[in-house]
């Protein structure tokens, strides 16, 4: 989970807005979630997973891809606005809750991770990438901020230590962000 410093600063964050990042109205939002939604590809994807799910802008968008979504964040806050905006999708469940310790019990064919990685230890990260190994069955798309993040870890650095314990099958550079798409080690669907 986050360093406590990580969720007071997030904490805090969300208290004082529930669009801290201007999921809602900013340009680069919006070029970060097209891109996404364009490597996601439309689906249907059987049970995808959105680890840090913030407010749920992004989640909103994905879940008419889905027949099943399960969102979930580790600030209370934001998981309540998520639900809030998930609601009227009856197949997404946003859960409050820090990856990797409170994953849920699924197997995924669509895991996504927008610009959460670089809140992670390098031990979570490679704890995530053995959860993902046994329990993911399709593409694990990381999307991350290319500035300075303020934590241990940038997003490069953070995707790379992913990369150590997936298959890192394509890596695509956007301004100001990049976009990764990584696939179980033992994933009987071939990487595109």
């Amino acid at each position: 989970m986050p360093h406590r410093d990580t969720l007071a600063h997030l904490s805090r964050l969300y208290a004082a807005s529930e669009d801290p990042w201007n999921h809602r109205s900013s340009p680069y939002e919006a070029a970060k979630f097209r891109e996404t939604l364009s490597a996601i590809g439309p689906g249907p994807f059987r049970e995808a997973l959105e680890i840090g799910c913030g407010n749920g802008e992004l989640a909103r968008r994905l879940a008419p891809r889905c027949r099943r979504l399960t969102a979930m964040d580790c600030i209370p806050a934001a998981a309540a606005t998520a639900r809030r905006i998930l609601a009227g999708f009856s197949q997404a469940t946003v859960l409050q809750g820090c990856a990797p310790d409170d994953l849920p019990d699924i197997r995924p064919d669509l895991v996504l991770l927008s610009e959460v990685l670089y809140f992670l230890t390098p031990s979570e990260i490679s704890t995530l990438g053995g959860w993902l190994n046994r329990n993911a069955a399709g593409p694990v798309v990381a999307v991350n901020w290319t500035g300075p993040t303020d934590e241990r870890l940038n997003g490069a650095e953070a995707v790379g230590l992913l990369g150590q314990t997936l298959v890192m099958a394509q890596t695509r550079h956007f301004p100001r962000f990049r976009l990764d798409v990584l696939w179980p080690v033992q994933s009987s669907i071939r990487p595109r």
